[in-house]
């Protein structure tokens, strides 16, 4: 593993992998967002460990899908999705990205409110 900077915060771990973490919470956040919604990305230092934040004003999830947003090949209805791409492997990738680099991956929304992913990893 390498280190790996966030701005003022370093971590260990794979570049590629965690840029592939985030290019997916942001496209997530870009493809659930509602017309005209925000996005906001804010990342925390904690004693050890660092806290990176996205934050949408997006279609939100229910509970059956928050059950489920991190199994393999699961997509959220289609109906409520403006925008309806990928194979449902994103989110598992990313949860099984976050595990290897000893993190922990959170999810919090409200339906037709937005979602917030917030991946917790050590510091270095």
């Amino acid at each position: 593993m390498l280190g790996y900077s966030l701005p003022d915060v370093e971590i260990t771990g794979d570049p590629s992998l965690l840029n592939t973490v985030w290019y997916n919470l942001l496209s997530n956040a870009i493809k659930y967002n509602k017309s005209n919604g925000s996005i906001e990305i804010s990342i925390e230092e904690k004693e050890k460990s660092v806290l990176v934040t996205f934050e949408d004003t997006g279609i939100g999830l229910n509970h059956k899908e928050k059950e489920r947003i991190f199994d393999r090949f699961y997509r959220v209805d289609t109906a409520r999705s403006r925008t309806v791409e990928g194979t449902g492997l994103g989110l598992s990738i990313v949860a099984a990205i976050v595990k290897l680099h000893g993190g922990q991956i959170h999810v919090y929304s409200t339906e037709e409110e937005g979602t917030i992913f917030v991946v917790e990893l050590p510091v270095s």
